[in-house]
């Protein structure tokens, strides 16, 4: 979605010199837009907050952006994310959210939050209200020192600071910069401290630093969903080559229990027919209605018409697109880092245990070094990330040794693919799957300060 008049979009101006991180702003959010205690729309992060010499202070006020480019409108299903173009603010309606959290995951600034009371997605909506009214937003009418102000989007030049993450998005917020000082957190020469004294700058006393927003815990039924959908795909394009044949009462079981694991992180479940109203631009809508369409077409092709060789390529077809959709749902979040074939992943997966289905040694051993460099690559990327504060465990060690190992040990004892081996690789594609939702760090403005940090060290 994207401002045809991004010159007369309305910005927030931030003077890092005059804000004192008094939280006057936050205040004035909540009281404005009636939000219950404990939950803010604004948030303001420091740095420097125990004045470190020689380290500069100061503070950021964010809340959204309203970028020019939203990215949250443009990856949401359920089409109730837009912008009001008398106002430029970007809105979700909480008619047609489904709550299904992607907005979140897509947007670097942390602006948009789950009300679990309501069961729906919730944000800055620009003080809407007052500014069809020609007032400014509350925010900023009630900043104590003015360094929250509003303008018009490139109006004055702005700086780059830290804790701001980068993104392409355009988004509505500029930075004034502080006399004397760089924004950036450390000057050239700068002596540093360890790991935990950097954690205490930038997280204010009594907060740790915070987890991504995706865990195994969290998310657990989605990565469960697309297990289960990159196994149907292989098993339907296995069976298209000669074998396993699909089954069609149990692929059918298999695909209605794949769906109804997806809706069950949704806030209004009831709503969940809506998560494929934005083809045009969301691929979580795309991955949706491949879905669908895969496990109609894959039961229509193996139980009424199994003579219609068409219908089955067609299927085929859909699985394939299924795989590349799964794919870029992950893709296009706002992740701190990636692994290199974190992009073709569910296809990858998909092609090595079709390889193994169908008994082509050779492209099992080809597909197979692929997975390995694509999981080696994943936890070196990982552990330099995270500073190694998570060493691979038992899940990383299960899918190398159950997955890896043991089918290419018992493939040569036996001479060929067994239950055994089938079984194994399964196993490790999953437990791989989980190791893949546990390496998803979603940017945030806190995450971003931190990592700042640490590059430049």
């Amino acid at each position: 979605m994207s401002d045809p008049s991004p010159t007369l979009a309305p910005a927030f101006v931030h003077n890092l010199e005059t804000c004192v991180g008094c939280h006057a702003c936050v205040i004035a959010c909540a009281n404005e837009n009636g939000l219950a205690p404990g939950r803010f729309w604004r948030q303001i992060v420091s740095f420097n907050p125990s004045h470190i010499p020689d380290l500069p202070v100061y503070h950021l006020s964010l809340a959204c952006n309203h970028c020019l480019d939203a990215p949250c409108a443009e990856a949401c299903p359920a089409a109730a994310i837009a912008r009001d173009v008398r106002t430029g603010a970007v809105l979700i309606d909480d008619t047609k959210c489904i709550g299904c959290r992607y907005c979140s995951w897509v947007c670097p600034f942390d602006a948009p939050q789950f009300n679990s009371d309501a069961g729906v997605m919730e944000k800055c909506t620009f003080c809407n209200h007052r500014l069809l009214q020609k007032s400014q937003p509350a925010c900023t009418s009630l900043c104590p020192t003015g360094a929250l102000s509003l303008g018009t989007y490139g109006e004055k030049e702005g700086v780059s600071v830290s804790g701001f993450p980068k993104a392409e998005i355009r988004p509505a917020m500029t930075f004034l910069p502080m006399r004397g000082r760089s924004p950036q957190p450390v000057p050239p020469g700068t002596a540093l401290p360890d790991e935990s004294q950097i954690a205490a700058w930038m997280i204010p006393d009594g907060l740790s630093i915070p987890e991504s927003k995706i865990s195994l815990k969290s998310e657990g039924p989605l990565a469960i969903f697309s297990s289960v959908a990159l196994a149907l795909v292989a098993w339907f394009l296995a069976s298209v080559r000669g074998e396993p044949a699909v089954v069609p009462g149990l692929f059918v079981v298999l695909g209605v229990l794949g769906i109804g694991l997806s809706t069950l992180h949704l806030g209004r479940k009831e709503r969940a027919w809506r998560a494929v109203l934005n083809l045009r631009s969301s691929w979580l809508s795309r991955e949706v209605l491949a879905y669908s369409l895969f496990i109609g077409m894959g039961w229509l092709s193996t139980a009424i018409f199994p003579q219609i060789g068409l219908i089955a390529w067609a299927a085929a077809a859909l699985g394939v697109f299924l795989l590349i959709a799964i794919d870029n749902v992950y893709m296009a979040m706002a992740r701190d880092w990636s692994a290199q074939l974190d992009g073709q992943a569910s296809l990858l997966a998909a092609a090595f245990i079709v390889s193994v289905m169908t008994g082509n040694a050779l492209m099992s051993g080809g597909t197979a070094v692929v997975r390995l460099y694509a999981f080696v690559d994943r936890i070196q990327r990982r552990r330099k990330n995270r500073e190694g504060t998570r060493q691979p465990g038992w899940l990383s060690l299960f899918r190398l040794i159950i997955g890896l190992v043991v089918p290419a040990i018992l493939w040569a004892a036996d001479g060929g693919v067994s239950p055994a081996v089938l079984a194994c690789v399964l196993l490790g594609e999953f437990a791989d799957r989980l190791d893949f939702y546990d390496s998803l760090d979603i940017t945030t403005p806190r995450r971003s300060m931190l990592l700042d940090q640490r590059s430049s060290r």
